[in-house]
């Protein structure tokens, strides 16, 4: 077998090979990760917004989102204990806040954390 024969067989099983990886996904959206004390936050259309918001599973708390009038990211499903992901829906901006709650309902939150959100 030539050198060029055997360099492109080499070549075509590399590129064969490489299509059943799936740990990297060229169209999978960049996640933006906003700070886990708050503040603001500018994310895209495409993009997805993460929220580090931990919680003690045995503690007896959860974190609520505060709901504004009009949503510029949407929540992605339901709160997972590290934290929560979002998506931008409309341009603008937004105030998000979440108040971590006993899981009860009653009493004041243990702690708040607010961004200012914006969607280009």
């Amino acid at each position: 077998m030539e050198p060029t024969m055997k360099l492109t067989a080499l070549l075509s099983a590399c590129v064969l090979l490489a299509g059943c990886a799936t740990k990297w996904d060229p169209h999978a959206p960049k996640t933006v990760t906003a700070a886990s004390e708050g503040g603001s936050v500018t994310v895209k259309h495409g993009q997805r917004l993460y929220f580090p918001l931990a919680a003690d599973p045995n503690g007896g708390y959860e974190w609520r989102r505060v709901e504004p009038r009009i949503v510029a990211v949407m929540a992605d499903g339901p709160p997972q204990p590290e934290g929560m992901q979002f998506t931008p829906v409309r341009s603008g901006t937004q105030k998000l806040q979440f108040d971590y709650r006993p899981v009860s309902g009653d009493g004041a939150p243990q702690r708040s954390v607010s961004y200012d959100i914006k969607v280009r």
